[in-house]
């Protein structure tokens, strides 16, 4: 099987390069050696298993693309580039993540406002609308993912709702919906600005 450090990290790259099922075994390899200890990096700073494996499967995506054209050629470990890319894409997807979280919560919040004061619930009124028609500028997918999610189902239940595989692509819809969603508001500065009044 693999060796060792250089000699490991030698026959990897040389085995992705001729491809076929040289390069099968070798990202076999990789998933097998260093997944746990990824998922565990990833479990340690605030994710979750499903996130880990999702992270992972992109670096390994990474170092395979960046294998094949030539960008890495070995020079150093292969466990210790696998891990720098993985985690760089674990800490970019943590911050959108919090991100997601703050406008998630901002938007969960809108529909909620009561008060007696009519002003204040005409704006809120409107905020609802502006929320809404947002909404209705997204994809079709990514709306409805979007309404069952803020209605408090899990992405298990959405995916069997919306006759998704799992609930990992479930995720990844969703991830697609809030970054259309996203997109949609930062290219409007005063309606988000109106809207986080």
């Amino acid at each position: 099987m693999f060796g060792r450090k250089k000699n490991n990290t030698e026959r990897v790259v040389r085995e992705i390069r001729e491809g076929g099922k040289s390069a099968e075994k070798a990202v076999e390899h990789l998933y097998e050696a260093y997944r746990s200890n990824f998922v565990r990096f990833v479990q340690s700073h605030n994710g979750d298993q499903e996130e880990a494996l999702d992270v992972f499967q992109d670096a390994i995506i990474a170092v395979i693309n960046n294998i094949e054209r030539g960008a890495f050629k070995g020079e150093s470990n292969i466990k210790t580039y696998l891990f720098s890319i993985g985690r760089r894409k674990w800490y970019k997807r943590f911050n959108k993540k919090m991100r997601d979280v703050e406008l998630n919560q901002q938007l969960r919040t809108i529909p909620a406002v009561t008060t007696e004061d009519p002003w204040t619930a005409t704006i809120s009124d409107e905020r609802v609308v502006i929320v809404r028609k947002l909404m209705n500028q997204l994809k079709e997918k990514n709306r409805r993912i979007l309404l069952l999610w803020m209605e408090g189902y899990n992405m298990t239940d959405i995916a069997r709702l919306m006759g998704l595989k799992n609930a990992q692509v479930a995720r990844n819809y969703k991830s697609r919906a809030m970054k259309e969603l996203t997109t949609l508001l930062d290219n409007n500065t005063s309606l988000k600005s109106y809207l986080y009044l």
